[in-house]
């Protein structure tokens, strides 16, 4: 006999991370899909031993917050210009991700597999990093993960764990001790959809096209900025849309109108940060550092713990990078400290696609006006006409 699992049933306190599942001990846990697509922990009260070990260890029961409050924030890019074009803001985590691995360690973070289904993955190698990078906009399974990772601390060596606050959270809350050989990242997360969701994406495209969608992108490597790319089983060339406002999830996730409800509730969006060192788009950097080179992308790095000191003193030097300061952080990325704001529709939004279909609400909510669509087709033209610089230049001059 099976149970729902979480906290006092308020679907608010679970962010899905999976810390409880792998956490016990008899193995009674499991992580299931609700009705909207999101996975909950379910109990085998047959199986159960009622030993308490998975509501000592949630992490929003008891959220740690050991590391720094005030942290130095920097804005920073890789120098190396190639593999800052191959990622998606300024090729921090990359970076980061490399020194681990030559030093003998491992990298463990978010890809999209061969089925476009989002996992976490270990990597060993700078070829087994590559799908690890760029950014994923749908909830990463955890699977097994924590335990793996647990067997390789074990075994001494190094291990790179990179996610959303709330799995970094449920990382250490599985562990329950630190690792002198665990470094993290959290990510500044605006709120997760679910695999479900995405995979009605996917279809609606292949429908759209009547062929196959083999590989997605959630961002342009190209330029800064969230666009939606998509390659087709008959062809090597992506499909590109112009701007996040034409996909219809792309367009859902920044408005906020498909996150898990945790994601409104988020215990870990908040100072101080999860992870070692948090990373994310320096958004808006350019009003700060005025000549700092954005065409590209910048990242903002939080250094939170001694642990974050040691690996920023290690790699800075491969970075064009400035000081800024918490203040700037918490006006360019409402995330940083604060957590999404849930829209009105959200509760009816996931009963909407199951009613009407997904393309039914791709056409009629999941996209703005047709005179906003319009106008940003008009500033993409003028953009490619006249360049991204000359604009910028003509703005400065005219203050």
């Amino acid at each position: 006999m099976g149970q729902n699992f979480f906290q006092g049933g308020d679907k608010a306190m679970c962010s899905g991370c999976g810390a409880c599942e792998q956490a016990c001990p008899v193995n009674a846990l499991s992580m299931r899909e609700d009705e909207e697509g999101f996975l909950f922990p379910v109990k085998d009260t047959k199986v159960c031993i009622d030993c308490g070990l998975c509501e000592r260890i949630c992490p929003f029961s008891s959220p740690d917050y050991s590391n720094d409050v005030a942290p130095d924030i920097f804005a920073a890019y890789l120098k190396d210009n190639a593999e800052r074009m191959r990622s998606s803001s300024g090729g921090l985590f990359y970076l980061i991700a490399c020194d681990v691995i030559d030093r003998g360690g491992v990298v463990v973070g978010a890809m999209l597999d061969s089925g476009l289904q989002c996992r976490h993955a270990v990597a060993e190698t700078r070829e087994e990093l590559e799908p690890l990078r760029s950014s994923k906009y749908v909830q990463s399974a955890t699977g097994d993960i924590f335990r793996r990772v647990r067997d390789i601390l074990l075994r001494g060596r190094e291990v790179y764990f990179t996610g959303t606050p709330c799995q970094v959270a449920g990382l250490k809350a599985f562990l329950r001790k630190d690792y002198p050989n665990l470094l993290t990242s959290d990510l500044i997360c605006h709120g997760v959809p679910n695999q479900w969701l995405f995979n009605e994406h996917i279809q609606y495209l292949e429908q759209k096209r009547g062929d196959k969608v083999v590989k997605y992108k959630f961002r342009n490597d190209e330029k800064w900025g969230v666009c939606e790319s998509a390659w087709y089983a008959d062809s090597q060339t992506p499909v590109m849309s112009p701007g996040y406002i034409f996909s219809p999830y792309l367009y859902s996730f920044i408005n906020g109108l498909t996150f898990r409800y945790s994601c409104y509730n988020c215990t870990f969006a908040t100072l101080p940060r999860q992870g070692d060192i948090t990373l994310a788009d320096f958004w808006g950097v350019q009003g700060v550092f005025p000549d700092m080179d954005v065409k590209n992308g910048v990242s903002m790095v939080s250094v939170n713990s001694a642990k974050g000191v040691e690996v920023w003193r290690r790699i800075r030097n491969k970075t064009e990078h400035r000081k800024s300061t918490v203040d700037a952080a918490k006006r360019l990325n409402h995330n940083f400290a604060s957590t999404s704001v849930m829209p009105r529709i959200r509760p009816y939004v996931y009963r909407l696609i199951r009613k009407n279909g997904y393309p039914f609400v791709a056409i009629n909510l999941f996209r703005p006006s047709l005179p906003e669509r319009v106008m940003v087709r008009i500033k993409n033209l003028i953009r490619g006409v006249v360049g991204a610089e000359n604009i910028k230049r003509l703005k400065r001059v005219l203050g």
